[in-house]
């Protein structure tokens, strides 16, 4: 079967711009047909058949479970034969392969429904040509191979991480990110919420028109939390107090008398996307993380003052200029970075990030900063 599945995705790239249907019959002969014409049904009526024309003859072709194991479309659609039990019933149908997983578990969808379309996932392995329901059955006793699979693994010894199992919904990525755990032999890799607190060294600079800053240090304490979402994705939002000051000059000034000061005291709430790398066996885990920032300036200025020297006639003299731009209440800044998770026990660990952000203003913000997290408890 999985030869027979490999040569079906060689055969199609050499067809690729062509609508071809690669079919392979009871006997295991695959052929390659020119079609047009295809019945768009929809995913329901795909299982029992699949109308078409052939190219060449034009004579209507009809697809059916009965007559072949299986084809696949140009558009890398793979329907494969199977006999399976649903509701005490066997049936034979086409199904759909929508996911191969380390190239040994296959998942197929069933529909019951022509109108709702809920799919109910089958799974077969590279060692058996049967397919067998991903969801459990209590009331006959059935537990999915999956499930099995996952409670095989000696951390399912752990209480926590067998609850987590057990939590597992009869879909390919519930038991991809479980099976995940399992090959990373760490308990504290759990996805988990976590929170605690953090302190920053940043070193940016105000950059914008008509203004030359220099480039300013500051540190941000502040406190985090860390919620987990899919896979290994996590919501990662952030409080933090700041105090900025800067100094500069206005551009295209030429004198010694030329001055621009710049302070700030905020509150930021960074509000990023995490990707942590958490199928790694190690406790080291690196991650990236992207989103935005929203700074509140609880008090703010951008004070400038410098002597523009003017010749009228023979008489050199200087005007002062003095004033203050505004600085906007609140700012918003992209934010992107890296790190690395150090999961020293089961529930605590400290991260360490490197951090570019560029607040979206005319005249902001733009730098570096290094932050330093510790998880209190998860």
């Amino acid at each position: 079967m999985k030869f027979r599945l490999i040569l079906l995705f060689l055969l199609w790239y050499t067809c690729a711009n062509a609508q071809v249907a690669l079919v392979y019959d009871s006997i295991g002969e695959i052929q390659m047909l020119p079609i047009k014409d295809v019945d768009e049904t929809n995913a329901y009526l795909r299982q029992f058949s699949l109308s078409c024309t052939d190219q060449q003859s034009n004579n209507p072709i009809t697809l059916t479970p009965d007559a072949y194991d299986g084809y696949m479309l140009s558009s890398r659609a793979v329907y494969a034969t199977k006999t399976f039990e649903y509701a005490g019933d066997t049936k034979r149908l086409f199904l759909r392969r929508v996911k191969s997983y380390q190239d040994s578990i296959y998942f197929y969808i069933y529909y019951d429904d022509a109108a709702a379309l809920n799919p109910i996932y089958y799974v077969q392995t590279s060692d058996d040509d049967k397919v067998y329901p991903l969801a459990d059955d209590t009331q006959k006793g059935y537990v999915s191979p999956l499930r099995s699979l996952l409670m095989s693994y000696p951390m399912a010894e752990d209480p926590e991480v067998r609850a987590y199992f057990d939590k597992m919904k009869p879909t390919p990525q519930s038991f991809e990110v479980r099976h995940q755990l399992a090959l990373s032999k760490y308990a504290s890799h759990l996805p988990r919420f976590k929170w605690g607190v953090l302190l920053g060294l940043a070193y940016s600079k105000v950059t914008g028109d008509p203004y030359a800053m220099d480039m300013a240090a500051s540190v941000v304490p502040g406190v985090f939390a860390d919620i987990p979402l899919i896979a290994n994705l996590s919501w990662h939002p952030e409080l933090t107090f700041e105090y900025y000051s800067s100094e500069g000059r206005v551009n295209n000034k030429q004198t010694a008398y030329n001055q621009v000061d710049y302070h700030t005291t905020s509150l930021s709430s960074p509000q990023l996307i995490r990707y942590t790398a958490l199928n790694l066996p190690s406790r080291v885990l690196p991650y990236i993380e992207l989103g935005g920032q929203v700074t509140f300036n609880l008090s703010s200025s951008m004070d400038y003052f410098y002597r523009e020297p003017v010749i009228k006639g023979k008489t050199p003299y200087a005007i002062e200029h003095q004033g203050e731009k505004p600085v906007p209440t609140a700012t918003i800044a992209f934010v992107a970075g890296v790190g690395m998770e150090w999961q020293f026990s089961r529930h605590h660990s400290i991260y360490l990030s490197g951090r570019f952000f560029k607040e979206l203003l005319d005249v902001g913000r733009i730098g570096a900063m290094l932050v330093a997290s510790y998880n209190l408890y998860s």
